[in-house]
């Protein structure tokens, strides 16, 4: 029983450490996104634990694509 109560204290410790992670991730992401659109609104990360994995959302509301070159390779 012991063990159990550690290990779901453990993940309830990952999970609240996820939200950290998502607000890094939208800082990380927002400049990148920002060279391809105009950004409608801020980028949000949300994120779900689906078994013993994390599932991240990246949302983007871009009101254009900003024009840029062709790339030839």
């Amino acid at each position: 029983m012991q063990n159990a109560r550690i290990e779901d204290v453990l993940v309830r410790d990952k999970f609240e450490n996820i939200a950290l992670i998502a607000r890094m991730l939208e800082k990380e992401i927002t400049p990148i996104v920002k060279n391809y659109l105009n950004l409608e609104d801020d980028v949000v990360v949300r994120y779900r634990k689906s078994g013993d994995k994390f599932v991240f959302d990246i949302e983007v509301k871009a009101e254009r694509i900003k024009p840029f070159g062709m790339i030839i390779s």
